[in-house]
C-alpha cells in the first residue's frame, strides 16, 4: 500500500512525502521525521518518529487498515494535523 503524508501546522504545509507499506519493516526518512512501516495483519503498522526539534512531536503510532482512501484523510497531532491518503497496489 502506499501511503501519502502531508504534516500541517495550521494551514502551512510542513512536509509531504510517500511511503510504501509492504511485509517487511521499513524505514523511510523524510525531512523532519522518520516513517517507520510494514503490513502486518491487513493494516498498516506505521510509527513516525525523529522528529526535528522544531515540531516538538516525539512518537506517533498509526495503524491503519489496507483501502483506498477516497479523499486525503488526517488526524490531529497536537497543534499540528497529519494529513495521508492510502492507495493498495494493483
Amino acid at each position: 500500500m502506499h501511503v501519502d503524508l502531508a504534516l500541517f501546522d495550521g494551514d502551512e504545509l510542513l512536509e509531504r512525502g510517500r511511503i510504501s507499506v509492504g511485509p517487511a519493516m521499513q524505514t523511510s526518512s523524510l525531512q523532519l521525521f522518520q516513517a517507520h512501516h510494514q503490513l502486518v495483519n491487513d493494516a498498516a503498522d506505521i510509527t513516525l518518529d525523529g522528529f526535528a526539534d522544531r515540531v516538538g512531536l516525539k512518537r506517533v503510532a498509526l495503524n491503519m487498515p489496507v483501502h483506498e482512501s477516497g479523499d486525503w484523510e488526517s488526524i490531529e497531532l497536537d497543534k499540528f494535523t497529519m494529513a495521508f491518503w492510502c492507495r493498495v497496489d494493483a
